[in-house]
């Protein structure tokens, strides 16, 4: 019978607990999918069409086959094949060594013919006829939400704003290529797969080949550790077909990693967003009307994460009039992006407000808890916001726009904003805990660690349960053969594989109780493990030490069995963010200085955890608002900056000091804690730079040529 509440008295759930794989990672010791090296071990790369826009004509391998170490080529496109944006995949080439495959790729010719290309948005939504991308540039209608009378707001109001902002295309940029190594033997494969889904990325392949006359095909996929994929490693894309193919045709194990240039241009981005705003309010803070015609861009796929669906963010607006354009131009296709959607709509929506409490002559933060939405989640942020304006020292920080006490250049301006998200782990995740009679105890799960820590969060659990601490608890994850495990998407992973683990970790109790009582010659229903004497099992009047007890078993081993039960973890968080900034008029420069983070996740397994994942949110949000910045070239069509050097990211020095406040809320259970952190901070940002300079930079990334425009335009009365 599975566990139907978390322990109400915690001893390590709830604590400030060091990953345990942190020693493995910093030195050097753990192993990715690039490490593994198999004996024959070939390597593969990708040929990409060089064009924005064009069809193959001709291709001739014929010089590649001959060169020296080539051992097979896998086509994905053929003549006639119309592609789509500079970068598209067509075709994988197999050799001996990465150098030899490069050679193979340049030995290769394709002819194409070459077309029209739009890469810019506004090119795109200036000629809505022209086609091309399949389809169509622009989606038609618009998509559109509306409720109330938004025009008679908008005539009866005390004050109204209008104003343009947007963000700009992100790129996933993790830290670990896209890619894996595969392996055939016979009709099973092994995949050493970067992936964020180990049993579905098995699974997926495993179809991928029975539909491609294998029909009894097995696949395995192992993914111990991975270096990020923020919603772009779901499945295994082409370039794991590829490798697969090129490793079944082969028959030798193959491996294909991106480069740094692939992995912007052909792995997924977040799309842009862009919205002109009209928003409308009462002297007493209510907002009463907002209205938005936006647009952004997928690349050359569909939809825009939806944020248009969520103006106006968080707050309860009664009238509303909205329209989204979606802008399909010739880049590569979007994929999740941490919180898809929400960044977009959070900074759209917030600028937008603080603009409104300046031309009213209002408190942010009072307007903002004037506009709350009126169900559970009120409460949450009437709490956090004043949790928020208590470390921020908002009373005293916050000032006019452009009112700051600095009298020289550099100015000082304090912001906020708010956040929501919804995930939760809703799915099967089988957790196994064996515990042997030496005292160890082992806990197993197919689940993957792309930087949340779940190599800690299950022994945490399952030393709660029975009382020992996390060092006497071995885990194992990210192997597909361990059962099934829902993917590390919406913030789902530790909200459904602890409630499992706390299954199986009660279910192991029982077994072990029961296996033990005649043993020692106890009663199973008397014995117990008491959180105030851990490392001891107690029975009526006796109790033995855990590892004493656990001899008992001789050559037996006793397991537990765990799945994700209903009312263990569920949905809804609340976040605040408040920047505090200061920014140089005399060169544009902005530097975020400190950044306050209050974020509710339910009940808190591991402190520590939550807090790196709140920072890490933060310094994504930092760069998301101060330096990232897909850049197209309109005439060639390609992206001109698909590197670490001039796609820019943040130093050390350029982030924030990060203070994090967890809200712990055990009665919600346990709610995801990736991707909300995120959300707020660009919008915080934006905020906090109107406030010291007194005018609104409306797009991001804030860089000194846009803070200087503005400041400009300010002087001139435009702003």
């Amino acid at each position: 019978m599975p566990e139907t509440k978390w322990p109400e008295k915690r001893r390590v759930i709830g604590g400030k607990v060091p990953r345990v794989d942190g020693p493995a990672k910093s030195t050097g010791n753990a192993k990715y999918g690039f490490d593994i090296n198999r004996k024959g071990l070939l390597f593969a790369m990708i040929l990409r069409c060089p064009h924005a826009h064009a069809k193959i004509t001709k291709i001739d391998s014929s010089a590649a086959e001959k060169m020296s170490g080539f051992k097979g080529f896998y086509k994905v496109a053929d003549v006639g094949k119309e592609c789509f944006y500079a970068g598209e995949e067509i075709l994988g080439v197999a050799a001996d060594t990465e150098e030899h495959a490069a050679d193979c790729l340049r030995a290769i010719k394709v002819d194409y013919d070459v077309m029209d290309h739009i890469v810019i948005e506004a090119e795109a939504l200036k000629n809505p006829n022209k086609r091309t991308v399949q389809g169509g540039n622009i989606q038609t209608p618009a998509q559109t939400q509306a409720r109330g009378n938004a025009d008679d707001a908008f005539k009866n109001a005390d004050a109204v704003v209008e104003g343009t902002y947007g963000v700009p295309v992100q790129t996933h940029s993790c830290l670990e290529a896209h890619g894996m190594v595969a392996e055939w033997n016979g009709n099973e494969i092994t995949v050493w797969a970067s992936t964020q889904a180990v049993p579905l990325t098995a699974s997926e392949v495993e179809t991928y080949f029975k539909g491609r006359g294998v029909p009894d095909a097995k696949a395995r996929c192992i993914t111990h550790y991975m270096g990020g994929g923020y919603g772009s490693k779901f499945n295994i894309g082409l370039e794991g077909r590829i490798c697969c193919e090129l490793a079944r045709q082969t028959k030798a194990p193959v491996k294909l990693f991106l480069d740094r240039a692939e992995e912007h241009i052909a792995v997924g981005n977040r799309p842009s967003a862009t919205a002109e705003i009209k928003i409308a309010g009462k002297k007493d803070g209510t907002i009463t009307a907002f209205a938005a015609k936006s647009h952004g861009t997928p690349g050359n796929s569909g939809g825009v994460d939806g944020y248009h669906a969520l103006l106006p963010y968080v707050y309860t607006v009664a009238n509303v009039n909205n329209s989204n354009t979606t802008v399909r131009i010739n880049a590569g296709v979007r994929r999740a992006l941490r919180a898809p959607g929400h960044p977009q709509a959070c900074f759209l929506t917030e600028a937008a407000v603080d603009d409104l409490c300046n031309k009213l002559g209002l408190n942010p933060m009072a307007v903002r808890l004037k506009n709350l939405p009126g169900d559970q989640r009120k409460a949450i942020y009437e709490k956090e916001l004043g949790i928020a304006a208590e470390l921020s020292n908002w009373g005293k920080s916050w000032h006019p726009p452009g009112k700051g006490p600095s009298k020289g250049p550099v100015k000082h301006g304090i912001g906020l904003a708010l956040h929501t998200w919804g995930g939760a782990g809703r799915g099967a995740n089988d957790v196994r805990v064996t515990i042997s009679s030496d005292g160890s105890v082992l806990v197993e799960c197919s689940t993957q660690d792309l930087g949340t820590g779940q190599r800690t969060v299950l022994p945490i659990v399952v030393a709660e349960v029975l009382g020992l601490e996390v060092k006497d608890i071995t885990s194992r994850i990210g192997e597909s053969v361990f059962g099934r495990s829902t993917p590390s998407g919406g913030s789902t992973t530790c909200p459904g594989t602890a409630p499992a683990a706390l299954n199986a970790a009660a279910d192991a109790r029982k077994n072990l109780f029961e296996k033990l009582a005649p043993r020692l010659g106890a009663q199973a229903a008397d014995l117990s493990i008491d959180a105030a004497k851990p490392g001891k099992i107690i029975g009526k009047d006796k109790e033995w030490s855990w590892k004493e007890a656990c001899a008992k078993l001789g050559m037996d081993k006793v397991q537990g069995v765990g799945d994700w039960s209903q009312g263990l973890s569920s949905q809804g968080v609340g976040g605040v963010q408040v920047a505090e900034v200061w920014v140089d008029t005399e060169t544009g420069v902005v530097r975020c200085t400190k950044l306050w983070a209050v974020q509710d996740c339910g009940l808190i397994i591991n402190k520590m955890g939550c807090e790196s994942q709140v920072a890490g949110g933060v310094i994504m949000g930092v760069n998301y608002a101060l330096f990232e910045d897909r850049i197209m070239d309109r005439h060639t069509g390609r992206q001109v900056n698909p590197d670490m050097e001039f796609y820019k990211f943040g130093g050390i020095q350029d982030m924030p000091e990060i203070i994090v406040h967890m809200v712990d809320m055990p009665d919600r259970g346990v709610i995801g804690i990736g991707e909300p952190p995120t959300i707020g901070t660009a919008a915080a940002i934006g905020n906090a730079i109107c406030n010291a300079i007194g005018v609104r930079v409306g797009m991001s990334p804030f860089t000194p040529d846009k803070v200087l425009a503005a400041l400009a335009l300010g002087e001139k009365g435009g702003a």
